[in-house]
């Protein structure tokens, strides 16, 4: 476990690297949803360059890491096409929420709009403890009160006084990430995950952040324009190609080998909880050292609860 809950915490300051972006945003009058798609079909070719890699390894007999083996899933397996299809459909919903995110930062405080929206933990780790039966120890669970009520300070100390609907985009966010990461973590406990490597579900991941894009631009006239303005803009691929190096190696990496081993290790249920307490802190951090944000003294406790919990489960 103590691989998986490091995957976890390393995997969770990779997001900052979302965060980072749909901050500068705004700055560049760039499109978030647009970078996100072209951080999508970069991750997408390379995971397919991956996979051929792959395939020409293993034809040459060469022993493959289980975490990256087989190169070809079993497709005549029906739960690996659950599996597929459940990650395919985290990354839609993981586009709608970075594009309400990215909204909802036009206008509002950075680093607590990201903490509200990180609390879609919750979801998965319910779905853990009900649904998969995963014990509910005192570290667990101690762990899991100290993040949630570092999010309830963030969220009631909010500024509400920031221009725009950025609270209203800031729940809708919440709810897309409650969907996503639920989605993220049911398939670790499917039979047949095992068959279905990391760099098979990262193609997946960004596949439906794509989809998810292509679906915006059918709803969204906004989208449509920015596309066609912005597609050819150099800072549209640079942003997106920071997101492929940061959040796509790590999914490969740590993300999905990181959640199978908590799930194999009886822990899956916080597994996300762990992501999101690192996510927080790393955000936090930068949001105070590079943004020069402000911050009142009940918030600064509330970062120290999100440490607390990583430091809790870290004595386990």
């Amino acid at each position: 476990m103590l691989f998986g809950i490091i995957a976890m915490i390393l995997d969770g300051v990779s997001w900052t690297v979302w965060g980072y972006v749909a901050g500068v945003v705004p700055q560049r009058k760039l499109n978030y949803g647009l970078i996100v798609a072209a951080s999508a079909v970069l991750a997408v070719i390379f995971s397919a360059c991956c996979i051929g890699v792959l395939l020409l390894l293993e034809s040459y007999g060469v022993v493959l890491n289980s975490a990256v083996a087989p190169a070809i899933p079993d497709f005549s397996n029906i739960n690996v096409i659950i599996i597929m299809a459940l990650v395919v459909i985290a990354g839609i919903f993981n586009f709608s929420q970075a594009y309400f995110m990215g909204k909802a930062m036009k206008f509002g405080p950075n680093g607590i709009i990201w903490s509200i929206v990180q609390s879609g933990f919750i979801v998965p780790f319910a779905i853990g403890i009900i649904c998969f039966r995963e014990p509910l120890t005192l570290a667990f669970g101690l762990s899991m009160l100290l993040v949630l009520s570092s999010l309830v300070i963030f969220a009631i100390t909010a500024d509400n006084a920031a221009k725009g609907h950025w609270l209203l985009m800031t729940i809708l966010a919440f709810g897309a990430t409650c969907i996503c990461q639920s989605l993220q973590y049911i398939p670790s406990n499917i039979d047949g995950v095992d068959t279905v490597s990391s760099v098979w579900r990262t193609l997946c991941y960004f596949s439906g952040l794509l989809l998810g894009f292509l679906i915006s631009l059918i709803v969204n006239k906004q989208n449509r324009i920015d596309t066609v303005r912005l597609i050819g803009n150099k800072y549209t691929w640079i942003y997106g190609l920071l997101i492929v190096g940061v959040s796509g190696i790590s999914c490969y990496l740590l993300f999905y080998p990181g959640i199978d081993a908590m799930v194999e290790a009886n822990a899956g249920a916080i597994a996300n909880q762990v992501m999101t307490a690192a996510a927080i802190v790393a955000f936090e951090i930068y949001s105070l050292v590079f943004l020069k944000e402000k911050r009142k003294p009940m918030q600064v406790v509330a970062l120290l609860l999100c440490l607390a919990s990583l430091a809790v489960l870290g004595m386990l």
